[in-house]
């Protein structure tokens, strides 16, 4: 199939074409084009058949262009192919939290896959106050598992250096290089600043030279350490949720690299949605606020828990773990603790990364852009630099969530000791 550009026009006749969708459709007669407008990189849409509402598709293709662009910033289609595969084994370890694959096509660069229209997205219910009670269990189930059959811990060596190539995605990878790793911290001209925000505030990040080698350290990691295929843009964006489900999607920019990665960017993206409920003093919004933290608790906690469990069953069902033979009975638990550990240091190093970037570089999140009180809005950018230089810089002296979650909820009451 050769490639052509999608519509509202012709996307019913594209849809005809495809045989899986005779089994999906009861009739093609009333079916209805919504376009999906506010995505930056690619065409969306969902189809419904109006007389059957619970007949329903989404469709996502990536042109060879950045869309809000157009045509003058041209971006390899690739990005397409590593989402295809990555949903495949999304779906392969993880059925429960990623839509359902109804047809891909790499010639055309199109995914059509079960609509989550009746979900709604995390950042916006976050945003929302609304309390989420499987939140935590079921980002920990889904963080596990894609990581850990992903890894080396459970692939062979063979195994994990065929799943490196395949998974590369260099011109993604590039993109999150400099807009995570570089512009935000070298007043770059695409950087995007509120005028509220103090210039010292600033130039506390972009010209302190420890936080610039720190910066400069987790970019390191990202472009060399090659650990897990990992979805490689897990903020609250990029999850659909209701009260006891979550779907994770757009895996545009996966490949294979550090667990913490994941695992930064979505802690990250919910400390800034703490301090955007923290400062009111009102009791409801404590109480949210306090829920948070110990989502963000359960959250690391679970995964874990998790993480650990399926490493320990692997290594007893292969009967040959990862260090090999265990001569005291406690060296095996020993290096899953030490490993960890070090999974923990890379988490919070990202975390603050993708928390920085968020505020001074051109990707903003709506979690702060809501407040069009810009002196109130620089009130909380400084609380989350604070927060994200602090763990950033001592990022190897946290054993847990709980001392984290105390500087943020410290910083949220105005206290700076």
């Amino acid at each position: 199939m050769q490639y052509y550009q999608l519509d509202a026009s012709n996307l019913l006749g594209f849809l005809r074409s495809l045989p899986e969708m005779t089994t999906l459709f009861s009739s093609f007669e009333q079916l209805e084009v919504q376009e999906i407008t506010d995505g930056n990189m690619n065409f969306a849409f969902i189809v419904t058949n109006s007389q059957a509402p619970n007949q329903t598709v989404f469709i996502k293709q990536s042109p060879p262009y950045i869309k809000v662009m157009g045509e003058d910033w041209p971006l390899t289609q690739d990005r397409m192919t590593a989402e295809m595969n990555t949903l495949n084994y999304h779906q392969s370890v993880c059925p429960e939290m990623v839509p359902k694959v109804y047809f891909q096509s790499e010639s055309m660069s199109t995914i059509v896959i079960e609509s989550l229209a009746q979900y709604d997205i995390l950042r916006t219910q976050l945003i929302a106050g609304k309390t989420l009670p499987a939140l935590a269990d079921n980002l920990a189930n889904f963080l596990a598992k894609s990581l850990f059959y992903s890894s080396g811990l459970f692939l062979s060596s063979a195994q994990q250096s065929e799943l490196i190539n395949k998974s590369a995605n260099q011109a993604m990878c590039e993109i999150t290089e400099q807009f995570v790793f570089t512009y935000p911290f070298e007043h770059h001209e695409m950087n995007d600043y509120n005028p509220e925000l103090p210039q010292s505030v600033i130039d506390s990040i972009q010209k302190d030279p420890l936080v610039r080698a720190h910066v400069a350290q987790m970019k390191y990691l990202f472009t060399s350490k090659k650990e897990a295929l990992i979805h490689g843009d897990l903020h609250t964006g990029s999850i659909m949720v209701s009260e006891q489900q979550s779907y994770v999607i757009d895996a545009e920019f996966s490949f294979v690299g550090p667990m913490g990665f994941d695992l930064g960017a979505l802690l990250g993206n919910l400390y800034l949605n703490y301090f955007s409920h923290a400062y009111k003093p009102d009791p409801e919004s404590q109480k949210y606020s306090d829920w948070l933290l110990h989502t963000i608790d359960q959250l690391w906690q679970k995964f874990t828990d998790q993480f650990g469990g399926l490493w320990q069953q692997h290594d007893q069902s292969a009967q040959s773990a990862f260090m090999g033979n265990d001569l005291s009975g406690d060296t095996h638990e020993t290096f899953r603790q030490v490993f960890l550990q070090q999974l923990l240091t890379d988490s919070i190093g990202f975390a603050a990364c993708k928390m920085l970037r968020r505020i001074l570089g051109v990707a903003k999140v709506a979690d702060l852009m809501q407040f069009d009180d810009l002196k109130l809005r620089a009130k909380l950018e400084t609380q989350a630099i604070t927060m994200a230089k602090h763990i950033l810089l001592n990022r190897h002296s946290y054993k847990d969530m709980s001392a984290i979650n105390a500087l943020a909820k410290q910083l949220s009451q105005g206290k700076t000791d």
